[in-house]
């Protein structure tokens, strides 16, 4: 009998403690409450039809008390997103390198005035590498259209070719600082515009764009798998040739959405 009964008792502390630790995720009345707030900017509003972020979010799987991180996250739309996801108990680690910094500064200042969205922590102007986030503590990594940023080094600007980095960014270093932070069971999800097979890393600096293939295999190489594909964001008329900021192409392009785990 107490055998039976210490059976029993290590049973109901094993399923406490499974429920203690499930990741809470957004319902989708939840998304859709978020979505349609009050407090949300109209300006990011506005961009719904084109990004589809009740769909991302319910494709991340982020939920209150949650620790993200939004890599070159840029002005926070995103950023934003998960930063009333995860509520008041949650953390969203939000980070921009001196290149991407350049364009964000002024969008993300804006957002986060008066201490609005107090659960970020900001990463300004600062390389992937010099983040310090406790080890084995996010549940989501996610970036979204700026993956390519590890290889844009120059820009045309009024004419000119501007030099932005020397060279691309230590992918490989960035990675495994990311994978270190990442707890076992985390996501990492990443979004960005297809560029044609074959064109290397010409494409992030001539057109804002990355090969698919180039991501998958240097997440394998990192030592993460890719469990899941998003297709909503796919444009098929897309030929994937034109500059992203294009009139023609843009809020329309043709973007790849993948979900990856640790090995």
């Amino acid at each position: 009998m107490r055998t039976k009964a210490t059976l029993t008792l290590l049973a109901a502390f094993i399923l406490s403690s499974f429920i203690t630790h499930a990741k809470t995720t957004l319902s989708s009345e939840q998304i859709s409450a978020l979505l349609s707030s009050a407090e949300r900017p109209v300006q990011d509003a506005a961009r719904d039809e084109s990004r589809q972020p009740e769909k991302i979010l319910a494709f991340t799987g982020v939920g209150a008390g949650q620790h993200v991180l939004d890599f070159f996250a840029g002005g926070g739309w995103y950023s934003e997103l998960f930063s009333k996801a995860v509520e008041a108990q949650g953390k969203v680690y939000v980070q921009n390198d001196e290149v991407i910094w350049r364009f964000a500064e002024k969008g993300l200042n804006e957002r986060t005035k008066q201490n609005r969205l107090n659960n970020l922590v900001r990463f300004d102007n600062m390389p992937i590498v010099d983040m310090t986030i406790p080890e084995n503590s996010l549940d989501l990594v996610f970036t979204a259209l700026n993956y390519h940023d590890l290889f844009f080094t120059h820009s045309t600007e009024n004419g000119k070719n501007v030099m932005l980095r020397d060279t691309i960014v230590d992918y490989k270093a960035a990675l495994n600082k990311i994978k270190d932070a990442m707890k076992e069971d985390a996501v990492f999800v990443i979004i960005d515009h297809a560029a044609t097979p074959g064109s290397g890393y010409d494409a992030a600096n001539n057109l804002h764009r990355i090969d698919p293939a180039v991501v998958k295999f240097q997440m394998q190489e990192a030592g993460f798998k890719l469990i899941e594909e998003a297709f909503y964001l796919r444009n098929p008329n897309d030929d994937l040739n034109t500059l992203v900021f294009d009139s023609s192409v843009r809020g329309t392009t043709d973007r790849f959405v993948y979900k990856f785990t640790k090995l």
